[in-house]
Parts: C-alpha cells; structure tokens; sequence
C-alpha cells in the first residue's frame, strides 16, 4: 500500500486542507484527493482511532459528520470514494478513542455508554459488516477507554 491514512486534531496536512482526516502518500507525503472530511457540531472533529479493512478505514473520535452524512463518534469509510458507507452503529452519546479489528469484529472503547441502541459501557463489539452491536460487553468500565 504506498498510501499512510491518518487522523488527529488537524486542519492542514501535507501541503492541503484537511479536517482530522488525510491520506498521505508514502513517497512524497503530499495528501492525496481523499477527503472524508469530518465535521462535528460542537468543535473541531477529532479522529482517534483508525482501523483498515480491506477498502474500508473505520474511524472512531468525536464527530457527527462525514462528508455530509451522519455519523455519530463512528464511522466506516470508502477507501476509494472517501465517502461514509451506510455502516453506523451509532455511538450517540460519547467519543471513540480506540479501534481494533480482529476477523469480522470491531473493539471500539471510548467514553459511550450507548452503541448501535444498545447499552455498553465504554467498550463493544460490533460486527464489522453489518454494525450491529455483538453480545459481548465486559462489564465494569467506569471510566473512558
């Protein structure tokens, strides 16, 4: 892949306007045309956490937009188009700080209590295809992941 996705706390990176969100090639480190551009209503997006699947980036931080479409704290991401794809577990309630991928299912943590209508406390699994919040919820996690 010669392409580095990276997210932050940004507003220009590699010699373009980007919102938190970039794709930067790896030779040059100019950003590419790719631009999902996160928005979030009450301040600056902030993208914490990236996870790459195949033609999809998951990204997780504090927003509610992607390129127009909402998307709450939770987001999958069209390598190709950088559009939002209809994925959205909707994390409504608080940031996610943490993604990890592993087979079909994405660890998200953060400092949520509510993912895809259903209560988790600061820690789900989703299933990365669908976005359906899986069975499993550790219980206990009284502060933000």
């Amino acid at each position: 892949m010669s392409t580095l996705y990276v997210g932050g706390y940004f507003t220009i990176i590699g010699g373009q306007q980007r919102n938190s969100l970039a794709a930067l090639d790896k030779t040059t480190a100019n950003a590419t045309a790719w631009d999902p551009n996160p928005n979030f209503s009450l301040g600056g997006a902030v993208v914490h956490a990236l996870a790459i699947s195949g033609s999809t980036v998951f990204v997780g931080g504090e927003m509610d937009m992607m390129n127009g479409v909402n998307r709450n704290h939770l987001a999958a991401i069209d390598l190709t188009t950088g559009k939002a794809t209809s994925w959205d577990p909707n994390a409504l309630d608080g940031a996610v700080n943490a993604l990890v991928l592993s087979g079909s299912t994405l660890y998200a943590g953060g400092v949520f209590t509510v993912i895809g209508g259903q209560a988790h406390s600061r820690v789900a699994a989703l299933d990365a295809t669908t976005g359906a919040p899986l069975a499993w919820t550790p219980d206990g996690c009284n502060l933000p992941v």
